[in-house]
């Protein structure tokens, strides 16, 4: 039986990118799962992820696994999350 992937614990097991698209002004972006996880937690749900628009900033989002292949990777480019010295 197969199970929904609703973590980014699910996701990085499984090697996929998280699709992240703003509701408002449809800007998207894509991050490896298995960093997300790093930098969250692996058993944070994908809903409630901190992400927030470049564009407009708008807290907004959805976000969806998207299967990643290192053979046959895809034609995106994949952000990488960074934290910052406070």
């Amino acid at each position: 039986m197969t199970r929904a992937i609703d973590t980014t614990g699910a996701a990085a097991r499984h090697n996929m990118l998280l699709r992240v698209e703003c509701l408002i002004c449809g800007h998207v972006g894509h991050h490896r799962a298995q960093v997300v996880a790093q930098a969250v937690g692996y058993g944070c749900p994908l809903d409630n992820l901190p992400f927030v628009c470049s564009r407009c900033r708008s807290r907004k989002v959805r976000t969806a696994p998207q299967e990643f292949h290192p053979d046959r990777p895809p034609k995106v480019t994949v952000w990488v999350p960074m934290q910052l010295r406070r």
